[in-house]
């Protein structure tokens, strides 16, 4: 069982740069992941998304990738049209200011424009150390993901264990409530008739209503989706919708038991029950 909030994050360094890579996660219906890169590791979006997606299959994930450069190429350019315009310029000023010294470079580099630079970030020589860095941190994100998960799963089983301890008890108390209709039905039709029932009768609808008030097929089922709930967990891998629905068939049931029941005892199980079947599902939105 995997939670399917988790955090993670991982550094790495060469002579050129270093990389800071942060994986987190919250609960979602579906798989979301969000990727928030500088704009030259744009091309590497995809294929990041898909590395997270083959580990993860449910939940919202940010990554978010940062990029601090050590070592930077850049290229240097002049802009000839704006250089030609400055020296228009100041040829016409020392013209009209009756200047006759002679333009010099230097005269021009205080003007903005003149020069366009531009660093050299070819994504393909940043991949490895983000790829290098997703990994490693894909692995610690999924081990405490793993881990958040046995606490979970821990829980869970102890709600499931107190549905099976009041279930119990309301398998005791199943042959009182089919005794209680049999003598409900006979005072009812001994007060109706007096001395001249017809016992035949009083089994027939006896049976009826027994068979109206049984909850021996719920608990059979509901024993059922136990022993699927327990094999689920083994097989391991993403289980978080499947569990969440033997939850609603366990809900099912029990409202079932407790429509037919009119025992105090069964009555107060089926609380606890329902109880400890939501307590589960607030769980389980946190499985993958």
């Amino acid at each position: 069982m995997r939670s399917m909030t988790a955090y993670a994050i991982d550094e790495g360094m060469n002579e050129r740069f270093s990389v800071s890579l942060e994986i987190k996660s919250v609960n979602n219906r579906y798989l979301d992941v969000a990727c928030n890169l500088p704009s030259f590791l744009a091309p590497l979006e995809a294929e990041l998304r898909g590395v997270v997606s083959d580990k993860v299959s449910r939940g919202r994930v940010d990554l978010t990738v940062r990029v601090r450069e050590l070592q930077s190429e850049i290229e240097v350019d002049v802009d000839a049209v704006n250089a030609e315009k400055y020296v228009t310029a100041l040829q016409r000023l020392a013209g009209l200011a009756g200047i006759t010294a002679e333009l010099r470079v230097e005269h021009l580099l205080g003007f903005e424009g003149l020069f366009s630079v531009e660093k050299k970030r070819d994504p393909e020589m940043y991949k490895p150390a983000v790829m290098e860095a997703l990994e490693r941190a894909l692995q610690s994100f999924l081990e405490q993901a793993e881990r958040e998960g046995e606490k979970t799963q821990l829980d869970i089983f102890t709600q499931l264990e107190r549905i099976e301890r009041h279930l119990g008890v309301i398998e005791e108390q199943a042959p009182r409530l089919q005794q209680r209709i049999r003598d409900q039905l006979m005072l009812r039709f001994t007060e109706m008739l007096g001395d001249g029932v017809d016992e035949g009768r009083v089994y027939a609808e006896t049976a009826v209503q027994l068979v109206k008030h049984s909850i021996n097929e719920e608990i059979v089922r509901m024993r059922a989706h136990f022993g699927g709930f327990r094999s689920m967990v083994a097989e391991g891998g993403p289980m978080g919708k499947k569990l969440d629905f033997l939850c609603q068939e366990l809900n099912r049931e029990i409202n079932t038991i407790g429509s037919k029941s009119f025992l105090y005892e069964i009555a107060e199980a089926v609380i606890e029950i329902k109880d400890a079947i939501e307590n589960m599902r607030e769980q389980l939105r946190n499985v993958e």
